[in-house]
């Protein structure tokens, strides 16, 4: 089975688990998915070797930590050593899809939203004046406010396993709100500020809007081709 199979197979069992044994599977299971830089098929396959321990002990009447011990964390910490890193090319076919959807992203709202705009409420240009140096800069400067914003998460996500007392929701919908806030009002200002240079190019606006719709569907060919995603 490839890793997206086990996946489905560890949906599945884990719906097995007694209440209290679920939480602190799905503790672990976050806490060592989250270690991005490890094999996607070593790691599912070692959390669902953990899944089928976790189910023969239960159905024997025993505890998560007659299996682990207290320590969870440290458990799945010398797991996570054991577990080989991603392959160089699936991590470069990854970061090329996620950078196809996000020009693509943005490319078709800004045309479609200018376009929509322009033609029927009169807002706007149906050209764009496109400096090509401030544009390849905002491009590499918003990757890079992105890449911070999902490692920022997942070690958000990754802190707030083994907790024994869960933060409430409204808590933790506010911190998420923060972080999303920052990050993409950072885009937002970038964008706003930095002047021009380079070559400029006058551009209609529906060009984004067709270019995004090409590079999209470029992304969902690569998706079914080499199931990055599913």
């Amino acid at each position: 089975m490839n890793a997206k199979d086990i996946i489905q197979l560890n949906n599945e069992q884990r719906e097995k688990l007694s209440e209290e044994n679920l939480q602190i599977y799905e503790d672990m299971l976050i806490y060592i998915r989250l270690k991005s830089n490890k094999s996607e098929q070593q790691t599912e396959e070692v959390l669902l070797e953990l899944l089928d321990h976790m189910l023969e002990a239960q159905a024997e009447g025993k505890k998560a930590s007659d299996i682990f011990g207290e320590d969870y964390k440290g458990y799945c910490d010398e797991l996570i050593k054991e577990i080989p890193g991603e392959k160089s090319s699936t991590i470069a076919l990854f970061l090329g899809f996620i950078i196809i959807q996000f020009i693509a992203i943005i490319s078709f709202v800004h045309g479609a939203l200018g376009f929509a705009l322009h033609y029927f409420f009169e807002l706007g240009s149906d050209i764009f004046q496109l400096s090509l140096g401030k544009g390849f800069t905002i491009i590499i400067i918003d990757l890079l406010i992105l890449y911070l914003f999902v490692k920022v998460v997942l070690k958000w996500i990754q802190g707030s396993a083994f907790k024994t007392k869960k933060p409430k929701k409204s808590l933790e919908f506010f911190q998420i709100w923060l972080i999303s806030t920052t990050f993409i009002g950072s885009m937002v200002l970038i964008g706003y500020f930095m002047p021009d240079f380079g070559l400029t190019l006058d551009i209609p606006i529906i060009t984004f809007a067709v270019i995004g719709a090409i590079l999209y569907l470029i992304s969902i060919i690569l998706n079914k081709r080499y199931r990055i995603t599913k």
